[in-house]
């Protein structure tokens, strides 16, 4: 399912058009999917923020595409960049972002299998982005920053999970 059709099931449901309706400043602000090659256990959300609050709204499809509302509160916290809002046209597509990384992958001498993506697409230094966190085998991690208009990569680091073990 492309962002876009994930974009229009959501905003043409009752329940986001009860929010809007309640809300009409409420704006996109970034999009979270979880992309899973092993057990096929995919999430598509996208979450909606009340301007000049801290509310926040998350809509998620379900396996059968039934939207689920979810209210949060932002962390009020001055080291968290705060959520801008984001354009809801893409030209590089949720299905296009595999392709992408394992790409990059090899172009740095990773041939390991990729289990997950965890893919956002945000704002980053005033630039709209996919901000990719990739597992794959052998516990290794990418994070993989592309611009989403134009599928540059901005940004390419490998890490291993072995990294984030404290040692002692």
């Amino acid at each position: 399912m492309t962002f876009q059709q994930i974009l229009s099931t959501i905003e043409s449901s009752a329940v986001f058009k009860r929010l809007k309706q309640e809300n009409p400043n409420i704006e996109l602000v970034a999009g979270f999917f979880v992309l899973d090659f092993i057990s096929n256990d995919e999430k598509k959300s996208l979450d909606y923020k009340i301007s000049n609050t801290d509310k926040i709204f998350t809509f998620e499809l379900d396996k059968n595409n039934e939207v689920i509302i979810k209210k949060d509160k932002l962390i009020d916290d001055p080291n968290i960049t705060k959520l801008q809002k984001i354009n809801p046209s893409t030209r590089t597509e949720v299905e296009e972002l595999r392709a992408i990384a394992e790409k990059q992958a090899l172009e740095n001498n990773i041939q390991a299998k990729f289990h997950k993506i965890i893919a956002v697409l945000q704002m980053h230094n005033n630039q709209q982005i996919w901000n990719l966190t990739c597992m794959l085998e052998g516990l290794i991690i990418l994070n993989i920053l592309i611009n989403c208009n134009t599928g540059e990569i901005i940004k390419f680091n490998r890490k291993s999970m072995m990294d984030f073990v404290k040692k002692r």
